[in-house]
């Protein structure tokens, strides 16, 4: 019996042990690093359509790499106007080294020194290249605008469907308001005997059918809430009343500003980015004229000495095996391919806005034939209303 109770024991440790160590381990587990953090959504009580716009602006990724990358393009700028600048360095060596000449042998032991290299004229070669990396700077600018106008367009167009499904479930709960009170009206109808009970069977169907559409469109209005929750990474209580000039249509398929549009803008930076890259490539085939200096410590077994130096430097290619040649051709592509990009990104511009300026046309006759359809249910109610009197 004793044993028995030892064993019981040291069964109960044993358990008690393992469970200390599971929830231990769990309990001393390290936090999820802040990359792995799921994306915040803050609740807020109202939302307007200008402050979801800029929650998104400051929200999107896409934002700041467009961003990033006017950085990256400024940085490259001032890579491309250092060659104009000196170029200073040291050197040194240490180790044996040997020169010999008709004078005799010398033993080098150590060296050390300065050197100087100023670029005198390399026939654009440089300049060239400042002029391409300023375009494709200034492409990067107008991606980021291109990047903003679209998060813009997303996030108005959750924003607009919250309010629409808002409204139309607004809509519907006074519909199916209105049709109760028919309902019980033909109730009592029904019950004193004035009529047969169709018209309550009618008015329960219509009220069933009125109430399944409510529920589609509060489906619909959590998921555009969801969407907008996304971009601005706020779940609001409640919207604001979009602008009313959201509802005009100042522009037409005839006469799009392409030059102010950002995706065109940036298509027709790269464009002339890649031109001067042909041009740079074409100057490859001129030489280079530098003026290199130095000073430098000889220390040497017998002696030590120094070595000025002051010279014109002309690096002239003669022939590189077609090389040159070759890169031109490839600049020449390229600026072909970007002169294409500028006219597929006028294409898409106008593509996009004839989808929206057809839809905003079926919207508006949408909202003429809504406003008759309202018209005459108005009067057809007025009507029932006073049969049933």
């Amino acid at each position: 019996m004793a044993r028995f109770q030892f064993k019981n024991r040291k069964n109960n440790g044993l358990i008690f042990f393992i469970s200390f160590m599971v929830m231990g381990e769990a309990a001393i587990a390290a936090p999820l690093p802040q990359w792995a953090n799921a994306p915040a959504v803050t609740p807020v009580a109202q939302l307007s359509l200008q402050e979801s716009i800029l929650r998104a602006f400051a929200r999107n990724p896409d934002v700041t790499q467009q961003a990033a990358q006017i950085g990256i393009g400024e940085a490259q700028i001032d890579e491309a106007k250092s060659a104009w600048y000196p170029h200073v360095g040291l050197t040194g060596n240490a180790g044996p080294s040997r020169q010999t000449d008709s004078s005799g042998r010398l033993d080098n032991n150590v060296s050390y020194g300065i050197t100087l290299t100023q670029l005198v004229y390399d026939f654009g070669k440089t300049n060239n290249d400042i002029k391409l990396q300023t375009a494709a700077r200034d492409s990067y600018r107008f991606k980021l605008m291109a990047t903003l106008t679209d998060v813009a367009e997303k996030t108005a167009t959750a924003y607009m469907e919250v309010s629409r499904y808002q409204a139309l479930c607004d809509a519907a709960q006074r519909n199916i308001h209105s049709l109760e009170n028919v309902y019980n009206m033909a109730a009592l109808r029904a019950n004193a005997g004035l009529n047969s009970s169709s018209d309550e069977l009618q008015a329960q169907t219509r009220i069933a059918g009125m109430r399944s559409t409510l529920e589609q469109y509060q489906a619909q209005m959590a998921s555009a809430k969801a969407q907008l929750a996304v971009l601005t990474g706020v779940q609001p209580e409640a919207i604001a009343a979009p602008p009313a000039e959201l509802a005009e249509q100042p522009v037409s398929l005839k006469n799009i500003d392409y030059q102010s549009i950002p995706l065109v803008l940036a298509a027709e930076n790269l464009r002339q980015s890649a031109q001067y890259g042909v041009e740079k490539t074409k100057a490859q085939y001129w030489p280079t004229l530098s003026i290199q200096g130095g000073k430098t410590r000889y220390q040497t077994s017998d002696r030590s000495y120094w070595d000025d130096q002051l010279q014109l430097n002309v690096n002239a290619p003669l022939y590189q095996g077609g090389a040159v040649s070759a890169q031109v051709q490839q600049a020449e592509g390229q600026q072909k391919i970007s002169a294409s990009q500028v006219e597929q990104a006028k294409l898409d511009v106008l593509q996009r806005a004839s989808v929206a300026y057809a839809n905003w046309t079926g919207a508006r006759g949408r909202e003429e034939a809504g406003l008759a359809q309202s018209e005459s249910a108005h009067k057809t109610r007025d009507v029932y209303q006073n049969e049933y009197k």
